[in-house]
């Protein structure tokens, strides 16, 4: 009986390496979730640079783009052009879920392109294009 008393494991140390393993977990836990957030920004901030660059790729080959001074949802009737619904090239190549671009948290991407003259000539111009869910700013 003595010797089978030394041999187990009191209840105190089954506590301290039960209690490190929660403390291991958790830590471990908590930088996959971390770790998922990163993932997240870094998709929704490749997918806002792709809408941009589909957009100025348009602006460049038909030099025109139509401005929106509120606000609108990325979905496949606001983009048919870059989709190339409309019989044209195809500028942007993103999947669609029930038609709407959709960020990695599951909102509609929305966008506002606002054209501003910079000086007194009429002839020179920018353009913004924001989105709102990203707060990021393109200009060219």
């Amino acid at each position: 009986m003595d010797k089978r008393r030394r041999e187990a494991f009191t209840l105190m140390e089954m506590m301290v390496v039960i209690g490190m393993l929660g403390v291991l977990m958790g830590v471990t836990f908590s930088g996959i979730g971390q770790a998922r957030t990163r993932a997240r920004v870094a998709k929704a901030n490749a997918e806002v640079r792709e809408l941009v660059n589909a957009l100025l790729a348009y602006e460049a080959a038909e030099e025109e783009l139509e401005v929106t001074p509120e606000p609108v949802e990325a979905n496949a009737t606001t983009l048919k052009n870059l989709l190339g619904d409309s019989g044209g090239p195809v500028y942007l190549n993103m999947k669609s879920r029930d038609g709407v671009f959709r960020d990695p948290w599951g909102q509609p991407y929305r966008f506002r392109i606002g054209l501003k003259l910079e000086s007194s000539s009429a002839e020179k111009m920018s353009a913004t294009i924001t989105f709102p869910n990203r707060h990021q700013h393109a200009r060219w």
